[in-house]
């Protein structure tokens, strides 16, 4: 088993990356510039641009699955996600590969009814912040995924923290999302590691959120 994992210089994507090395699994990271910090040096290292279709073809070669982990640069206000995420299923598509997790947000594209009503009211509030054009990214993102015919899981984790000692995950596609609803990020690379290893959720949108056993 491979995976091709882009969004890899991401703060969610070096977790991902060190999880799937400790598990022992192959990586392919697409890079839109030269990495900062040193990638594992198993790991097959792709730079170009996010629709760069031979860059895109490079990184999922002989992959098992692909996990898209791509998301606006907060300084820039860049508008990507939707037409790279085009690109990369269009080259799964090509090379006959079929499994995708796409991670995304619980409160992006249309909220979900598990989604609680002050959480939405905070949601609401904060697309009143957010240019039309990236929340309207996101939501084409979610569209594209769904109606990909690939095998899709969307991920939708709550608000993603850094802290996640002693922390697990729970994953449902009606679970729960309120204000204090959050998940570690090395709690979200251990579910998607545990979801390419044993599929659960395949043509759904899973919700994640961690939990302490409380």
């Amino acid at each position: 088993m491979s995976v091709a994992v882009f969004g890899a210089s991401g703060a969610t994507g070096g977790r991902f990356i060190a999880a799937a090395t400790r598990a022992g699994i192959p990586l392919r990271l697409h890079y839109r510039s030269a990495p900062d910090d040193d990638p594992p040096p198993d790991a097959i290292v792709v730079i170009g641009a996010l629709e760069d279709p031979p860059a895109v073809r490079e990184t999922l070669r002989s992959s098992s699955a692909a996990v898209v982990l791509i998301g606006p640069r907060s300084s820039s206000g860049d508008v990507c996600c939707a037409k790279a995420t085009r690109a990369i299923i269009d080259a799964m598509r090509l090379q006959r590969q079929r499994r995708l997790l796409c991670t995304t947000g619980a409160t992006l594209g249309p909220l979900a009814a598990n989604v609680s009503v002050p959480m939405r009211a905070t949601a609401m509030a904060w697309r009143r912040f957010t240019s039309e054009e990236q929340t309207d990214d996101r939501a084409e993102q979610e569209r594209i995924v769904r109606n990909s015919r690939l095998d899709w899981t969307l991920v939708k984790p709550s608000r993603l923290t850094d802290n996640g000692t002693g922390e697990t995950f729970r994953a449902s596609s009606e679970l729960g999302i309120g204000l204090r609803s959050t998940i570690a990020r090395d709690t979200l690379a251990a579910f998607l590691l545990a979801e390419i290893i044993e599929p659960r959720f395949i043509g759904q949108a899973v919700f994640v959120s961690g939990t302490h056993g409380e």
